[in-house]
């Protein structure tokens, strides 16, 4: 499977602004408007200064029904997690 951000006016995007979310085979796509790409930007900043931060990491915005983790590499370099 693959996500993909897209943002308003994509040509042949499948995600529009009625339908925020959209699947078509194993590809999922995701609508951000300019706004909540401002928004994502700020609250991601923090990911600039890696030393800075640590693992596991997760990002929410509710209002978007939308959730971001970031994990370890060593989370998938093992086959028990």
């Amino acid at each position: 499977m693959a996500i993909t951000f897209v943002s308003t006016g994509v040509e042949g995007a499948f995600a529009t602004e009625e339908h925020p979310y959209a699947a078509h085979g194993p590809w999922l796509q995701i609508l951000l408007t300019e706004e909540f790409v401002e928004k994502m930007l700020e609250d991601l900043e923090d990911l600039t200064s890696p030393e800075e931060f640590k693992l596991p990491k997760e990002y929410s915005w509710p209002e978007k029904k939308l959730k971001v983790s970031i994990l370890p590499d060593v989370v998938f370099d093992s086959p028990l997690h």
